[in-house]
């Protein structure tokens, strides 16, 4: 009788090693990074529902890895502008800058539905990866097909871009004014506003911010999943106004132009709204190099809404205040 439990026991331990994971090779094990190159690691905590899907991780323009639930990634990326992003069937998941970090390790964390990516310490992130295993590379390099919805959202990387806003901008006989605000819809981030030729700033919810421009044609941009664009025909002289309305369940944003006939509701919307702008100091070489690329989509955006070939939201007479 012991002989026969002694050799059931052995058995199920046999059993139980067999389905234990690998464990991930020690952090000492991978090479250090060389003195041009940024070492990332990205760690994927554990979380049941939607454990299954596995995760694009992108770095600039190509798609360089996957990570799976309770797993992680190892990139190695050259030092410099480091735009990392996650993705899953078209939807950016979370990005981060990592600009300028030769000769470094940095440890990531993130979590399906979080909003950002994460950045801990050495010591959290070994500690992590002794319990996770290593997800299988790609077999090749891909384009990535979100960088640009990466960009748009310049805060959701971690810059901290606005102030409190000076003196009011008013309209006069040579310019209109076109103020961006938002309501109460959705808090889990600030939401970029781009114009045909410049980054204008990023809105947080109840905050407004306004733009100087010339009378005539101008095209603005917001996005998330998707992009809005607005065409805006304006006078000298006159103001006008568009909400950045955040779609509740599919997390789409929209420029929406207030016409006249709601300036009752344009009043209590604005009684709630803290105005900013740009701190001059946080517009970088690395932000503008970011924004070169957003702008330059713009244009071509611009351009293909004149040829009737893309939608847009039109901001006109009927808006001016």
């Amino acid at each position: 009788m012991f002989n026969y439990r002694y050799a059931l026991v052995a058995a199920v331990f046999a059993l139980f090693v067999g389905f234990t994971p690998t464990p991930a090779p020690a952090a000492d094990e991978v090479a250090p990074p060389a003195a041009d190159e940024t070492l990332i690691y990205l760690m994927r905590e554990r979380r049941f529902a939607g454990g299954g899907a596995k995760m694009w991780i992108a770095v600039n323009d190509q798609t360089v890895a996957r990570v799976k639930n309770k797993g992680h990634a190892i990139i190695r990326a050259k030092a410099g502008r480091i735009t990392l992003n996650l993705a899953t069937t078209g939807i950016v998941s979370g990005t981060i800058a990592l600009d300028d970090r030769p000769g470094e390790t940095v440890y990531l964390k993130w979590r399906l539905g979080d909003q950002v990516i994460r950045e801990v310490d050495e010591a959290e992130g070994l500690k992590f990866l002794r319990k996770s295993k290593r997800t299988k590379p790609i077999d090749e390099i891909r384009p990535n097909n979100e960088e640009l919805a990466s960009l748009i959202n310049l805060s959701r990387m971690g810059f901290d871009l606005m102030q409190p806003a000076g003196d009011v901008i008013e309209p006069n006989q040579d310019s209109a004014v076109i103020t961006f605000f938002r309501r109460g819809d959705g808090k889990d981030f600030a939401f970029g506003v781009w114009g045909e030729s410049e980054f204008i700033g990023t809105l947080a919810v109840h905050e407004g911010l306004s733009v100087r421009v010339p009378p005539g044609e101008h095209y603005f941009l917001a996005g998330n999943i998707g992009k809005t664009l607005l065409k805006a025909d304006v006078e000298a002289g006159k103001r006008y106004y568009a909400w950045l309305d955040l779609g509740t369940w599919v997390g789409r944003v929209r420029l929406t132009p207030v016409a006249r006939s709601e300036s009752k509701n344009l009043e209590k919307w604005l009684d709630e709204v803290t105005w900013v702008d740009l701190a001059p100091d946080s517009i970088t070489p690395r932000i503008l190099e970011r924004a070169d690329m957003v702008t330059e989509f713009i244009g071509t955006a611009a351009e293909r809404a004149a040829a009737g070939e893309a939608d847009f939201h039109l901001l006109g007479s009927e808006h001016a205040y």
